[in-house]
């Protein structure tokens, strides 16, 4: 499948996001074909893609090829953090997945409107996170046309 996609994830519960982690370390498709970065806001995502402060040195923390970002953050959240990134023309064609517990069409609808690659449902057992992670790695790999290196 070529080089590993590195994936950022946006998200202020340290349980989901050490949930995440747990099913890029079990999964053999995602420890193979996917890097995961973890950042616990929509502040820190936005200067992540941006490679702003702290995020500056790309070499530690690279480009992201997919971003999956919740909607509700402390600081920014994932709307905010969505629109500032697209407002960025680099980074216009950057796949954004929102995710959410709840899926509230309005909400949908706005992201989708700004940019956003398309939105999830965050699944409730382990087990669902995995195969959704999965699958949104593979669709990313297989389907969508990224860059060798990076955005």
């Amino acid at each position: 499948m070529g080089r590993k996609l590195n994936v950022l994830l946006a998200d202020d519960d340290d349980t989901f996001r050490m949930l995440v982690g747990e099913c890029f370390k079990r999964s053999p498709v995602l420890a193979e074909n996917a890097h995961l970065y973890c950042v616990p806001d929509g502040t820190d995502a936005v200067d992540y893609v941006l490679g702003r402060g702290v995020y500056s040195d790309r070499v530690r923390y690279p480009v992201p090829d997919v971003v999956l970002l919740d909607e509700r953050m402390g600081r920014m959240d994932g709307s905010e953090a969505l629109i500032e990134i697209k407002g960025d023309p680099q980074f216009l064609l950057l796949p954004i997945c929102m995710v959410s517990s709840a899926m509230v069409r309005k909400w949908k609808v706005v992201c989708l409107e700004n940019g956003a690659a398309f939105c999830a449902r965050k699944p409730l057992d382990f087990e669902s996170l995995e195969g959704k992670i999965e699958l949104i790695v593979r669709f990313c790999l297989e389907v969508l046309e990224l860059p060798d290196d990076s955005l």
